[in-house]
């Protein structure tokens, strides 16, 4: 049988929540709204949980899997 390759895979949570910002226009929104979140006021955790992205990096190497979690042909769907 083929020896299966090894790939690296960049997983992205989304994290995502709606506020509503007092501003003059949408440009003075944004900067108050990411004021605010620098400041710690807006907390997103799990339950602003929006989806999950995969993006194919590549083949690995090898060098550098002992720093990185993997999933193997068992635990795989």
């Amino acid at each position: 049988m083929k020896e299966k390759k090894m790939f690296k895979v960049a997983v992205t949570e989304v994290l995502r929540k709606i506020v509503v910002v007092e501003a003059d226009n949408e440009a003075e929104a944004h900067q108050r709204a990411s004021d605010a979140w620098q400041n710690g006021e807006y907390l997103l955790d799990g339950g602003d949980f929006d989806g999950a992205e995969f993006h194919v990096l590549g083949e690995s190497d090898g060098t550098d899997e002992k720093d990185l979690d993997r999933v193997d042909g068992k635990n795989a769907g």
